[in-house]
């Protein structure tokens, strides 16, 4: 049984990278994007979004990607939904 991909759940601390991603994935991907500012905010809406995937900065204050993963994966509709990370640093002592 293959599942659609619809709904994106974004969690990206930056508002400008917010955006640009926001424009891609719905104009140019045609989802759904729900757009969240931080781990906390994440795990206030996952449950009501109820994404397909889950779009995790890796570097965020508070709560990182990481640790924003770990705790979605806690609750139990989400302990398969796919999660992908993703960092603007590219930099080898960065990375």
């Amino acid at each position: 049984m293959s599942q659609s991909l619809s709904k994106i759940l974004y969690v990206e601390d930056e508002p400008d990278i917010q955006a640009v991603a926001k424009i891609a994935l719905e104009s140019v991907g045609g989802l759904t994007t729900e757009v969240c500012s931080s781990g906390n905010e994440a795990l206030e809406k996952v449950s009501v979004f109820k994404p397909d995937l889950i779009l995790l900065d890796v570097m965020m204050p508070n709560m990182d990607g990481p640790t924003t993963m770990k705790a979605i994966r806690e609750i139990p509709e989400f302990t398969t939904t796919p999660v992908v990370f993703m960092t603007a640093k590219v930099q080898p002592q960065e990375v």
